[in-house]
């Protein structure tokens, strides 16, 4: 029998992932989980002493404007019933 499988370590880092969430208050959503495990690698990273490259810039990108007719031709507007 093989003491460290995948299936176990997996399941071990889980189980470890919900006492942190647990211990830190967190809510049963996906951002919160999200938090968590956010901030289990920071406190693990600084403990290890590896640093943190800094957030590589983001391109700022524009909304394209709505336009009315996307494929050029207008359409007549909808009858009303009534």
């Amino acid at each position: 029998m093989k003491i460290l499988t995948i299936r176990r370590m997996l399941g071990i880092a889980v189980i470890g992932v919900a006492y942190v969430h647990g211990k830190r208050g967190g809510d049963a959503t996906l951002a919160s989980i999200g938090d968590t495990l956010r901030h289990m690698w920071a406190s693990a990273a600084e403990r290890l002493g590896i640093e943190n490259r800094p957030p590589s810039p983001m391109p700022q990108r524009t909304v394209p404007s709505r336009m009315a007719s996307p494929n050029g031709l207008e359409r007549p507007p909808r009858p009303q019933n009534g």
